[in-house]
């Protein structure tokens, strides 16, 4: 499993902060735990090799990929295979462009290398848009080798369905990004499911501190971006575990407990969703029975400059979650004891206007699941009079042996999650409030 930001752009995209070179994007997207970007400027991929450079460098991954703008003023974001093919469809790009860019009104358009040295600025208008149409832009990107996304679908801007009022019948398209001004589940009901296509998501990043706003998990066997084209396609056993917002949605700060519940050793895990609309009572408990911290470190935990992990600079699940808590009228509580393992219970009210977004909790479930199959979970959401579970135990009973991070274990916890959720926005389940109505 790897998380990727799949829409940044360089400093060679009119629009982006002139610190978004290669070597600063790579480096934020470290410090953030990505494992890697895609580089997706304005009709162009001047900067796809010199980020490619300083992400091998990094140890991270660097998709190439150009984000289109079509005569109709809708942005499709490419997705290459590899830098020769960004490269060949560079160079078609250039030829559908209308002119020359004046720096003063639109910007410059900077080409720099991994040291973050100038080399050249793209001469063409990149803020333009091209003389292709919807249509010939998809074909050219499979032409290229490569994936069509409809960008941000959820915005009106430049979005699919904010141009157009529809998407046409028969387009070609490989997915659907969800921006991260909205929530991924209901960007994915809304605008991808309807269509047979996977989501996606990413930050649309034009400033280094924007990287990782929004994320995608993919399950795939090796961190290439060729992988990443065959798991938004769905094939060979790869696949798209979903996506969110790391530093908003509670989704994700349950996500990221859990994995730190798993790091420090738990070999079972419980997580409880209670929402009762009622006693306007939102309440998170995430319980592991890993190794467990003394007091001192368990006050340590919440600092959000202290942490045991190596994949970030700083440790932001328990420091983040409680500042949610907080912000929305409630209080966060951890309960922890050497060898006794740890629970961490969030309470909020459920109506407060400073409530984070829920997320999508099936790309949690999925996540954990794909990264740790052998771990044991409980997971239960309940909602108003309506309830459901989703158990390790019962999925690996009903697999008859296959693993859960197997095609076939992604698909049936995908279904077991989606049936519960469905059946808690039902009647029983009461009102639900529209998480991004904020």
């Amino acid at each position: 499993m790897i998380a990727l930001d799949l829409h940044v752009h360089t400093c060679l995209s009119p629009c982006g902060a002139l610190d978004m070179h290669p070597g600063a994007i790579v480096r934020e997207a470290v410090a953030c735990g990505l494992d890697g970007v895609a580089i997706c400027d304005h009709n162009a991929a001047d900067n796809v090799a010199a980020t490619g450079r300083a992400a091998r460098a990094a140890g991270c991954l660097a998709v190439p990929g150009i984000e289109i703008t079509t005569e109709e003023e809708v942005h499709v974001v490419a997705l290459l295979p590899d830098e020769a093919a960004a490269g060949a469809l560079h160079a078609r790009v250039a030829s559908a462009l209308p002119g020359r860019n004046a720096p003063g009104p639109f910007g410059e358009q900077v080409i720099a290398n991994e040291r973050a040295e100038v080399l050249g600025f793209n001469p063409s208008l990149l803020a333009g848009a091209t003389s292709w149409s919807l249509e010939r832009a998809v074909g050219e990107i499979h032409r290229a080798g490569g994936l069509a996304i409809a960008a941000h679908a959820d915005r009106e801007r430049f979005g699919i369905v904010g141009q157009l009022g529809f998407v046409p019948p028969g387009l070609a398209l490989d997915a659907v990004e969800v921006s991260a001004a909205t929530g991924f589940g209901e960007g994915r009901a809304r605008y991808a499911d309807p269509l047979g296509l996977a989501a996606v998501t990413g930050s649309d990043a034009h400033r280094p501190g924007e990287i990782g706003r929004a994320v995608t998990f993919l399950h795939l066997d090796r961190p290439d971006a060729a992988e990443v084209g065959r798991a938004i396609k769905g094939v060979g056993g790869r696949s798209v575990l979903g996506g969110g917002r790391p530093m908003e949605d509670l989704a994700m700060h349950i996500l990221d407990i859990a994995q730190n519940a798993v790091e420090a050793g738990a070999t079972r895990v419980e997580v409880r969703v209670e929402e009762d609309e009622a006693a306007d009572l939102l309440r998170i408990v995430v319980a592991d029975n890993g190794r467990g911290m003394d007091q001192a470190a368990a006050s340590r935990a919440l600092d959000p400059f202290f942490t045991t992990r190596g994949t970030r600079a700083v440790g932001l699940g328990l420091p983040l979650l409680r500042h949610a808590a907080e912000a929305a009228g409630g209080s966060l509580r951890v309960a922890s004891a050497p060898g006794a393992g740890t629970r961490v219970e969030a309470e909020f009210a459920w109506a407060h206007l400073d409530r984070a977004p829920m997320g999508d909790l099936e790309t949690t479930v999925l996540v954990l699941l794909a990264s740790h199959p052998d771990v044991d979970l409980d997971w239960t959401h309940r909602r108003g009079g309506g309830e459901y579970s989703v158990s390790t135990g019962d999925l690996r009973a009903a697999l008859g042996g296959a693993s859960l991070a197997s095609p076939a274990g992604i698909a049936l916890a995908r279904a077991a999650v989606r049936q519960g959720e469905a059946g808690l926005r039902g009647p029983a389940g009461g009102a639900r409030r529209r998480e991004d109505d904020r």
